[in-house]
């Protein structure tokens, strides 16, 4: 999304849009890749066009704005404050606490990164001149093989596949660059990273059982290992890497799962403290 920004002089607001599929030629198709963009017919065009549509215009087809995005991130904030607070005076918190403050930081740098993003646009907006299908270079999703929709499905992209001229819709999780940089790519698995490690927070947490401790001690540890593999797989033969990555994938959805699931069943017991509310006077009197 920034590299299109950059790349066409489109605002933050605009690329977003782009990349959603939000701008469409006046035949309905979508404008969503840069070989539109670059095409020498029309491309030129379909930048100026973009480039005329204000923020203002495509904000207003939004159906979240300032106030309810700085909501969302004060609930976040008041949560993490929480759990920081019951760290500080010696409170319990809970497995399940625990995973929701992973998912609450996650969410925060979501919503940091998507706060120029339109929310929930149900129509487009039409920009350029008609564009006609080469009916004998289209190929729809539907006709991939499944392995391949299934795969662009989790990547975000049909690859070479996915022809907007035939569509009047983007796919899911569609991506306009096919291959992320280097830092766009190490950001992600630093969050990932995080994300992990904020479920070790509670590796000498109180549990019902051994073997519960154990698991959820592993698990911890298996989604911090796995987004931090690209790093290591560089280094290695690129036979073994498939082979890595072919294991680590499902090892990683159990791994998740299981810190879904595990801190429900913890809530059967819970230490007494953790039904102690935090103490705000200590922090701000008179409270």
């Amino acid at each position: 999304m920034r590299s299109a920004g950059v790349d066409f002089k489109f605002s933050s607001t605009q690329a977003f849009f782009f990349c959603m599929g939000g701008f469409v030629s006046s035949d309905g198709h979508p404008i969503a890749t840069r070989g539109q963009l670059t095409d020498p017919l029309l491309g030129s065009e379909f930048q100026i066009a973009i480039r005329n549509v204000s923020e203002e215009e495509i904000m207003d087809k939004s159906k979240g704005d300032a106030l309810s995005k700085g909501v969302a991130l004060l609930q976040g904030l008041w949560f993490i404050l929480q759990c920081l607070a019951q760290a500080h005076q010696h409170l319990a918190i809970t497995q399940l606490e625990v995973a929701t403050l992973a998912f609450a930081i996650v969410n925060i740098f979501i919503w940091l990164l998507w706060w120029n993003k339109p929310l929930d646009v149900q129509r487009p907006i039409v920009v350029g001149s008609p564009t006609q299908p080469n009916t004998e270079s289209v190929t729809l999703p539907i006709q991939l093989p499944l392995y391949d929709r299934f795969l662009a499905t989790i990547w975000g992209h049909y690859g070479d596949e996915y022809k907007p001229l035939s569509s009047i819709s983007v796919p899911s999780f569609w991506s306009v660059d096919n291959e992320l940089g280097g830092g766009p790519i190490t950001l992600l698995i630093l969050v990932g990273i995080v994300f992990g490690a904020v479920h070790c927070a509670a590796w000498n947490a109180v549990f019902p059982t051994l073997p519960e401790m154990r698991i959820w001690r592993t698990s911890s540890v298996v989604i911090i290992a796995v987004p931090g593999l690209p790093f290591f797989l560089a280094l290695i033969v690129e036979s073994i890497a498939v082979v890595i990555i072919i294991l680590a994938i499902p090892t990683y959805i159990a791994a998740r799962l299981i810190l879904i699931v595990l801190p429900l069943v913890e809530l059967r017991s819970l230490p007494a403290s953790a039904f102690v509310d935090v103490n705000w006077s200590t922090y701000i009197p008179h409270i």
